[in-house]
């Protein structure tokens, strides 16, 4: 009896990971892979997150019972377009995405049926060099978004691809998913921009650039995308709106308190900061929210992996006395 196929297109840091985390453990299954870089799809190979690269993206997806697609969102609507009519009838696309509602959107129209799942896998590791690693996402929020109409199976799919990650299935509204990603992912990220380009505008900035420290670097490092950032930010631009909008009112009470009469209430209020940032950092760095709720979990549980991977996902769905 043939293998069972996964297909990974978009071999990157994410793509390459889970590659990495399925190949982790032996299976009845076998993991291809598709890149348009000829080299990032090598180096994938190199590693061992793919069994085998396909540079023919038609031929990628024939076989496979399950796509994850790491693309940019730019390039999402093509990719689908093209593996559209290649895909088996009870195939699963699961895409990863930091912007669910305008993903969904695209794979939902573009194939024509809910077998579509939206991922959001959190990287929130601090610190540290970023490269493809089995363990990446351990322990870390595998968001799952999908249709109304999408079937348990698809479902369990994603639910077991995120369990083989070592990551927690988190299920949330696509809709919920963008406006928290747009104050606490994508607003910093353009305030970074919004910083460097104060600076390095200012009159100053000739001599100014040689006093910027770490403090400045920290600030602006999500700045250095640009592409695929705006492509994220433009699809989710009525959620950040109002996040901007959040902020705006925030910088008003800041500026209420460096005019009062005594540095107390802003000394104080810092304060509250410094302690609210290390405990997060703290549960950031362990992974152990102690407020967060344990996610539901996904109806009919074994259910693909009896039908369609066999064991490939192993053991039973974590319990939350499974994390202590």
């Amino acid at each position: 009896m043939a293998k069972s196929q996964i297909t990974i297109i978009g071999l990157g840091l994410a793509g390459a990971s889970l590659g990495l985390a399925l190949r982790k453990d032996s299976g009845d299954f076998v993991v291809v892979g598709h890149d348009k870089s000829p080299d990032v799809a090598g180096q994938a190979k190199r590693i061992g997150a793919v069994e085998r690269t396909e540079w023919n993206l038609h031929r990628a997806v024939a076989d496979a019972g399950l796509v994850i697609i790491d693309t940019p969102l730019s390039e999402l609507a093509e990719v689908l377009g093209h593996i559209a009519e290649d895909l088996s009838s009870h195939a699963v696309v699961v895409a990863l995405s930091s912007v669910m509602q305008p993903t969904l959107a695209l794979g939902t129209g573009a194939l024509g049926h809910s077998r579509f799942v939206v991922a959001h896998p959190i990287l929130n590791r601090i610190g540290g060099t970023l490269e493809a690693r089995a363990d990446l996402f351990a322990k870390s929020q595998f968001c799952i978004g999908a249709d109304v109409e999408t079937p348990a199976d698809a479902l369990e799919l994603a639910n077991n691809l995120a369990l083989r990650a070592e990551a927690i299935p988190f299920y949330i509204d696509p809709a919920e998913h963008d406006g928290i990603i747009s104050l606490l992912d994508q607003t910093p990220r353009l305030l970074a921009a919004a910083l460097l380009h104060t600076g390095s505008s200012s009159s100053g900035w000739r001599d100014g650039q040689k006093l910027a420290g770490r403090a400045f670097a920290n600030s602006t490092e999500g700045a250095q995308e640009s592409t695929t950032l705006a492509e994220s930010l433009f699809a989710n631009r009525q959620n950040l709106l109002r996040s901007l909008g959040q902020v705006e009112e925030s910088l008003q009470h800041w500026r209420d308190l460096l005019q009062a009469e005594d540095a107390a209430p802003l000394a104080s209020a810092l304060a509250e900061m410094r302690d609210r940032r290390l405990r997060w950092q703290r549960d950031a760095e362990l992974q152990t929210w102690e407020s967060a709720d344990e996610p539901p979990a996904a109806q009919q549980p074994g259910l693909l992996r009896q039908m369609f991977f066999g064991d490939l996902f192993g053991g039973r769905r974590r319990k939350p006395d499974d994390e202590k």
